[in-house]
């Protein structure tokens, strides 16, 4: 089976919503408690928040057999908001697919530089894309402390 990379869609919130919320519970479980993945993911997807999210968002999606399986989302100047793949389809090469077309879409646009702000989960895929760790950070979500990495990446000289 082939996967599809194609602009991200605002109809594509309410499968985003599922993808975020599976990608942070399942994928994430061994990085962090289930305190902070309760936190983090919310108490159950939200196509409606999703679609409020999303509005006016660039990003690209990966489609395999008509459903969406990823997402990542850029802005004009290089954030990297939301980067996720289904856990059903993690190591797959879905994440490398879907980043190749946002790196793309970023060197066209002639952006120098790539930030986001990258889970303990998410770390090992963006230093494997050369990306460096500025810092390690400490957000509160929902009154629990997380960690997270704010990373960069240089796409000019």
């Amino acid at each position: 089976m082939s996967v599809m990379i194609r602009p991200l869609e605002i109809s594509d919130a309410p499968q985003c919503a599922q993808i975020y919320y599976d990608a942070i519970l399942i994928g994430a479980k061994e990085y962090y408690t289930t305190e902070q993945l309760n936190a983090w993911a919310g108490p159950h997807p939200n196509p409606e928040g999703w679609t409020k999210n999303l509005d006016g968002m660039t990003g690209f999606v990966a489609i395999k057999e008509g459903a969406v399986i990823g997402f990542m989302t850029i802005d004009m100047e290089g954030y990297i908001k939301f980067a996720f793949v289904s856990p059903f389809e993690s190591r797959k090469g879905v994440a490398t697919t879907i980043y190749n077309a946002l790196l793309n879409w970023a060197i066209e646009r002639n952006i120098p530089s790539l930030s986001s702000d990258i889970s303990l989960a998410a770390r090992p895929f963006f230093l494997r894309q050369d990306w460096q760790v500025v810092r390690q950070q400490a957000p509160v979500c929902r009154g629990i402390t997380l960690t997270n990495f704010h990373m960069t990446k240089t796409l000019t000289a």
